[in-house]
């Protein structure tokens, strides 16, 4: 027998269920340091103008150690005041054409200390 066919004929083995019918390994086991988690979160304005500045807060778990604010492909990162304390303040560039000002959708992004990721999403809009 080829090695592919071995490979194939192994792996079919292993994704065979068991005679209970059940799989030997259900899902995926809890990280180490717990699940993150978003417990609040604040920005000044969801209506936002080109050239003035938004402010935001995040308040997640201790267990989060990285918290950015993405619209579209555009992230940054969020300045870490404490455990579970983020803030951010962004001003917005003033030089935004006409095709950019319309609805967004902005996601808090907070990635836990074994890199597990959880979000929020907030509707904003660029006038």
């Amino acid at each position: 027998m080829s090695a592919p066919l071995l490979a194939l004929a192994a792996t079919l083995a292993l994704a065979t269920p068991d005679v209970a019918g059940a799989y030997a390994h259900v899902g995926p086991t809890p990280p180490p340091h717990g699940y993150p988690s978003i417990r609040g979160f604040s920005i000044s304005s969801t209506d936002i103008h080109p050239g003035r500045p938004v402010h935001g807060d995040v308040e997640t778990s201790d267990n989060v150690h990285y918290v950015e604010a993405r619209v579209d492909y555009r992230a940054v990162a969020m300045h870490e005041d404490g455990p579970g304390k983020f803030s951010l303040t962004y001003t917005v560039p003033w030089w935004l054409p006409p095709w950019l000002r319309h609805g967004y959708t902005l996601q808090i992004i907070a990635r836990s200390i074994d890199g597990v990721e959880t979000s929020r999403s907030i509707p904003i809009v660029v006038r």
